[in-house]
């Protein structure tokens, strides 16, 4: 699908296929109803194929150009078919509702198939990761522990690589503990959680971390907060990806923003920064796992994010536009 339609066959099959048969309509004997009979029933094949190969949009289209190309015909044949010519006026309804109809069923299936191939690879990732956790995570303690010891027995320029050794694998840690946390989540233990909570929770978490990046945060909460049937360590880990890339994306400019609103048995949280944004054709592969656009960074905090609150049964809303700033709406159903 990534290849422009002049050079896919299947959309010059389509073409020709149209074309041959409105060319045979017009061709065939004008009295003679078998062969306008068999050729306007033959218009379903080009419109079958062009719905499942390129989705509603092809469907509709053939459908439609099939049905510009049909209507002069049935015209033109009305005087001396009268009859014939009244049941192939009804046919143009048809062949809209089935390019339609076979569109919306392969873009379902073509859906289920994304889905069935996400979830093969998140079962291979979980493998992986379970052989990455025992092979790497014991030899990175060893070699933390090692090198905290020599830190301790030497100064000057030893000292610092002997800690740029322990920075290093404590990243490497965090690259593996998330790769874990994608591949194999975690069980959901629900209770009554408030979101305004869990998110102050998360700002003190990183206060440091907003103190040194000189962020302003503003925070707007409903005086009458639903509480949420939810796990808080989730929606905390969750909270905590949502709000860091915030700070991490505003520089110390305007600030940030975290409010939590209501809407009908809904409750939603909002994080949004005013930072340089993310370009429309990158809004969506953000959310891809392993995209990442920071150095040294995994790409997998927005997926992470997004697993989450599909599980407790919400949505993640990403709305961003350059130059404006990003905003990551958690919308979660009520408890």
């Amino acid at each position: 699908m990534n290849r422009p339609l002049w050079r896919q066959p299947e959309f010059w099959t389509t073409v020709a296929a149209v074309v041959v048969l409105s060319a045979g309509h017009y061709a065939a004997p004008t009295h003679d109803p078998f062969w306008h009979d068999l050729f306007r029933r033959l218009y379903y094949l080009p419109i079958i194929l062009a719905g499942f190969r390129y989705g509603l949009g092809g469907g509709l289209a053939t459908s439609a150009l099939v049905s510009l190309l049909f209507l002069p015909h049935v015209l033109m044949t009305r005087a001396m078919l009268p009859r014939q010519a009244s049941e192939a006026v009804f046919e143009i309804p048809l062949y809209l509702v089935v390019g339609v109809v076979t569109g919306i069923l392969s873009d379902r299936q073509r859906k289920a198939n994304e889905s069935l191939r996400r979830a093969e690879r998140l079962k291979t990732l979980g493998e992986m990761a379970a052989g990455m956790a025992h092979e790497v995570k014991n030899p990175l303690a060893a070699i933390r522990s090692s090198a905290q010891i020599l830190a301790g027995h030497v100064t000057g320029k030893d000292a610092e690589f002997a800690g740029i050794v322990v920075s290093e694998v404590d990243r490497l840690n965090q690259v593996v503990n998330e790769f874990l946390d994608y591949a194999r989540p975690a069980p959901l233990r629900r209770e009554p959680v408030r979101l305004s909570a869990v998110l102050d929770s998360c700002l003190k978490l990183l206060a440091p971390v907003i103190r040194e990046k000189g962020v302003k945060v503003r925070t707007v909460y409903p005086e009458a907060e639903a509480a949420v049937s939810a796990d808080p360590a989730q929606l905390r880990q969750m909270f905590l990806n949502l709000i860091l890339n915030a700070v991490q994306a505003t520089e110390g400019q305007c600030g940030i923003e975290v409010s939590v609103a209501q809407a009908g048995r809904e409750t939603r949280a909002r994080v949004k920064d005013n930072g340089p944004g993310i370009p429309a054709d990158k809004l969506k592969t953000v959310l891809e796992p392993f995209y990442t656009t920071k150095p040294g960074g995994t790409g997998l905090g927005l997926p992470i994010a997004q697993r989450i609150v599909a599980e407790h049964g919400g949505r993640l809303l990403l709305e961003s536009r350059p130059g404006e700033g990003t905003s990551a709406t958690v919308i979660l159903p009520g408890g």
